[in-house]
Formats: structure tokens, sequence, C-alpha cells
């Protein structure tokens, strides 16, 4: 009966603990650290949005812009990784993404100075995530 208990008891423990962590490259750490840094921009504008906080706001958009600006050039590598069998795809996916996430970055700076119109900046978030879990779903085969 201990036996059968312990047992148990160890393989629930197995279960929760998971399975190691497969170590990552130099190269996919920096994107991860970068794909962080995009996330803590996004935190930021919703921040902003949620607070009426126009400084948060902008803080959000610079860190996106800056983060975006050279993107495909410092990760483009990685990413052809991600899809060995098709590495084309994945760097114009990348390229097409970014270049919508610039647009919307661009749309959202005009309104935060011009019209202040929040819904039209909303929108320009949901847009920037869209963009986000589309290449997500694409290049890292995320399914529901």
């Amino acid at each position: 009966m201990k036996k059968a208990v312990f047992s148990l008891g160890l393989g629930i423990a197995m279960l929760v603990a998971g399975r190691p962590q497969v170590p990552m490259t130099p190269e996919q750490q920096e994107l991860q650290k970068t794909m962080k840094t995009l996330a803590k921009g996004l935190t930021r504008i919703q921040y902003g949005i949620l607070y009426n906080d126009r400084e948060e706001l902008l803080a959000g958009v610079r860190m996106i812009k800056r983060t975006e600006d050279g993107f495909l050039t410092r990760h483009g590598e990685a990413l052809k990784r991600y899809m060995p069998e098709n590495p084309k795809f994945a760097l114009s996916l990348a390229r097409l993404s970014e270049k919508n996430i610039e647009r919307y970055i661009r749309m959202m700076r005009s309104d935060i100075f011009s019209k202040k119109d929040y819904s039209r900046i909303t929108a320009g978030y949901s847009h920037i995530m869209q963009e986000c879990v589309g290449c997500h779903r694409k290049l890292r085969r995320w399914k529901w």
C-alpha cells in the first residue's frame, strides 16, 4: 500500500514538474528577448488606453517602434530555422507583419497627437495584436 501511494505521489510530482527545458541557442534567446520587449510595449499601450495615460501610450508606441526597427536584420536567420521546410514563407510573412505593424504604429502616433481618438488608438492596438497572433499561429504552429 505504501509503495502504491509513494509511486502515485512520485508520478504526480513528475507530471507537475513537466519535461526538462531544452537549452536555447543565443540566437533564440535574443529573439525571445525581443518578443518580450514587444509584449511590454503592448502592455504599456493597453495600460495607457485603459487609464487615459497619454505618456504611457507614447512610451509603449516608442518601445514597439524601437524594437520593430531592424527586426528582420537581427532575427531573419532565426525565423528561417523555425520553418526549415519553407524559409522564404517565414521571411515574407515576417516582412509583411513588420510593414503592417509599422503602419499601425504611425496611425496610432497620429491619433495620439492630433485626433486624440481612443477608439482608433484601440483599433491600432488590436491590429498589432492580430499581426502578432497571426504570425505566431503560422510560424510556431499554434493550435486552439
